[in-house]
C-alpha cells in the first residue's frame, strides 16, 4: 500500500509514462464513426522526378499502337491530354502517380488518364480501363487498356 503523501508523486509518474507511450504509438486511421479511413497521405514530387516519370510513361506508350493508321498511344496522349509537373504525386507505396487531364477542346475520351510509375524499376502501370459495357472507349482505339 502506498502512503497517502506519496499518492500525488505516483499519479504524476503514471501520467508521464502514459503520455510518453501515447506519443510513441502510431495514429489511428479510424474516423469519428469508427470506420477505417481509406485516405492515405500523398506528397508532391520534385519537378525533376515528375518529368522523369512523365518520360517513362511516354516511353511505355511509344510502342503501343493507336488504331490502325500507324500512330502510337504516346501520340494520342500528346495530342489529346495536358500534363504539368504539378499533376504528379508520390504514393504511399513509393510509386509516382502521373495524371493527364483531357484538353478542353476534346469532348471524347476519358477525362483523366492515370499512370503509376516506379522510378527505380522503371515499371509503368496504367489505371485507365473504362467502366463501360464494351470495356473501352472508341476514341482511344485500344490505348485505354494500358
Amino acid at each position: 500500500m502506498v502512503p497517502l503523501r506519496l499518492l500525488p508523486a505516483v499519479a504524476f509518474a503514471i501520467l508521464v509514462s502514459m503520455t510518453a507511450f501515447a506519443c510513441q504509438t502510431e495514429p489511428s486511421n479510424r474516423t469519428d464513426d469508427g470506420a477505417e479511413s481509406t485516405v492515405t497521405p500523398i506528397a508532391k514530387v520534385s519537378a525533376d522526378i515528375a518529368l522523369l516519370a512523365h518520360r517513362l510513361v511516354f516511353a511505355y506508350m511509344s510502342d503501343k499502337p493507336w488504331g490502325f493508321f500507324g500512330a502510337t498511344c504516346e501520340t494520342w496522349i500528346e495530342d489529346d491530354y495536358l500534363w504539368e509537373t504539378s499533376m504528379s504525386d508520390m504514393q504511399p507505396d513509393g510509386r509516382i502517380k502521373i495524371t493527364y487531364q483531357r484538353n478542353e477542346d476534346r469532348i471524347i475520351g476519358p477525362e483523366k488518364l492515370v499512370f503509376y510509375v516506379d522510378i527505380d524499376s522503371q515499371e509503368v502501370a496504367g489505371d485507365n480501363k473504362p467502366d463501360t459495357d464494351t470495356g473501352r472507349l472508341g476514341v482511344a482505339e485500344g490505348c485505354d487498356q494500358w
